[in-house]
């Protein structure tokens, strides 16, 4: 009877653990990706505010710094391209809403048109060669607006990406007509085109036009890692790291918003969760959190810390990094699984004991987040994201409201027992 007694006594105190941890990942989330956050991007130094706040709950929650005056932060500098003002984009009669029927490609220079003028159609399906295409190119007049039609068709024949043929454009307003949903990035450099990607639906059949973009680089943009951790009991310079990139798009222009709380707020306050809760249970391991900015830029505050770090690389005895952890209703991806079997395998076997997620998948290693950098030096890593949810990626869309949460709980379970038992607890 005793022990019945403190078996019940257990799961009722990890549950009401676990409901405490989801409301505040929950909380987090919406803190994040909320309207006063501006997108953590670079349009009014929004990123700032999500490094704060990340700040602030690292003191709060008690975390070690590596620094020897007790600063969280990392810094380090980047050019970025940026929208601060006006993204507007009207066609024949229609002013088109930014972030829902167009997009500005993030690398775009400034344009203004000073009348309505009218759009060239140019089908880029019917160039054949290199050399007809160098042509085409020399027609291009810095002061007109060309509607690209089979952009597709035509990248596809020369055997380049779609971002590279911007880049190549010579000065002038380009019009690309877009079937798929609109996702946005962020550049690090201006090119001499301003292309505007416009969903089909919204194009209609005239042929005037009135452009205003105004574009701002911010050369040597300072950026901010946040780093903390948590003393092991038994191994304190051997480290288990947890890893989430708390930056995202910000603004296009003044109005225009992408929240970004599945990307990756819901990472971010994923981790914050685990830093509380690793808080309140130590380790033999030492626990450590990174908060990297730069991810959507190109991994660049992970690959900062990788060539700039504050503790050797080589105690890592794995890092876990965490991205798009909004709805796991079909369970996670682990990549880099194929490289780190025995990791995979390791949580294979938990989720099967505890039957916490529907399914855990196994992906090769790619550069698609900020654990690539440390498995490019030796370092053993995995990126573990959710699967379910809405499809809300890169676009205005991706808002708290929109996350169901569903087995996030349960990730969350899964990554700590994880822990406790590599761990040896």
């Amino acid at each position: 009877m005793k022990l019945r007694l403190f078996f019940l006594s257990f799961f009722a105190l990890s549950s009401l653990a676990n409901g405490q941890d989801m409301n505040f990942i929950k909380k987090s989330i919406g803190v994040l990706s909320g309207p006063g956050f501006g997108g953590r991007g670079y349009v009014s130094n929004s990123r700032e505010k999500g490094a704060r706040f990340i700040y602030r709950n690292f003191t709060e929650i008690g975390l070690n710094s590596f620094s020897a005056d007790g600063n969280y932060y990392q810094e380090y500098v980047f050019d970025v391209n940026t929208f601060p003002n006006k993204v507007e984009l009207k066609l024949g009669k229609k002013q088109l809403q930014p972030g829902i029927d167009f997009l500005v490609d993030a690398a775009s220079s400034g344009y203004q048109t000073t009348g309505k003028n009218k759009v060239e159609r140019i089908n880029l399906g019917k160039i054949k060669d290199s050399a007809e295409w160098q042509k085409q190119k020399a027609q291009f007049n810095a002061h007109d607006i060309y509607q690209l039609k089979n952009v597709d068709t035509f990248c596809k024949r020369m055997k380049i990406r779609s971002a590279v043929l911007m880049q190549e454009l010579p000065k002038a307003c380009y019009i690309v007509p877009q079937s798929n949903k609109l996702t946005w990035t962020v550049s690090t450099n201006v090119m001499p085109a301003t292309v505007f990607y416009v969903s089909d639906t919204s194009m209609p059949k005239g042929r005037k036009v009135e452009v205003n973009v105004q574009n701002k680089l911010l050369s040597s943009a300072l950026s901010k890692n946040v780093i903390g951790f948590i003393p092991g009991s038994h191994f304190p310079d051997s480290f288990i790291v947890f890893t989430a990139h708390y930056d995202h798009l910000g603004k296009m222009g003044a109005k225009t918003i992408f929240p970004g709380a599945n990307d990756n707020a819901s990472g971010s306050a994923f981790n914050l969760g685990l830093a509380k809760y690793f808080k309140e249970h130590q380790q033999k391991y030492s626990i450590v959190f990174i908060a990297f900015s730069g991810e959507e830029a190109g991994l660049l505050g992970s690959s900062h810390f990788v060539e700039n770090p504050v503790f050797p690389l080589n105690q890592i005895k794995l890092l876990v990094n965490i991205d798009l952890m909004g709805d796991a209703s079909d369970g996670i991806t682990v990549v880099n699984a194929v490289q780190q079997k025995s990791v995979f395998d390791d949580l294979q076997i938990i989720n099967s004991r505890k039957k916490l997620l529907p399914k855990i998948v196994s992906r090769d290693n790619a550069p698609n987040s900020d654990h690539y950098p440390f498995t490019q030096v030796g370092v053993p890593a995995i990126f573990i994201y959710a699967n379910g949810g809405k499809g809300h990626y890169h676009d205005v869309f991706d808002k708290p409201k929109e996350l169901s949460l569903n087995n996030v709980a349960n990730v969350f379970q899964l990554l700590t027992a994880f822990v406790s038992e590599k761990s040896g607890l």
